[in-house]
């Protein structure tokens, strides 16, 4: 997918892209709007330190996962961050 910008905390953006990976069940491309609304709702507003932390970006994205594979009902298996800047 393509990468989104989310306004992080104190004027500080992420620039993100996620790839989700579907499973072998799943014969037509994934729609990933759902996908990247949860990343926004995740991701939105929070300090720029816990985002580019590794220890609190993995339960981010442990945080992120849960949410996603919710929405997806067992269409995916994973996801993957395949950009993931701040500034």
């Amino acid at each position: 997918m393509e990468p989104i910008q989310v306004n992080l905390a104190d004027g500080h953006y992420l620039r993100v892209a996620i790839a989700l990976q579907a499973t072998l069940d799943v014969e037509e491309e994934v729609d990933g709007s759902r996908a990247l609304d949860a990343a926004i709702e995740v991701f939105s507003g929070l300090p720029v330190d816990e985002v580019a932390n590794t220890k609190s970006r993995d339960a981010l994205k442990s945080e992120l996962k849960e949410r996603i594979l919710e929405l997806y009902e067992g269409e995916l298996m994973d996801i993957y961050f395949t950009e993931f800047v701040t500034q």
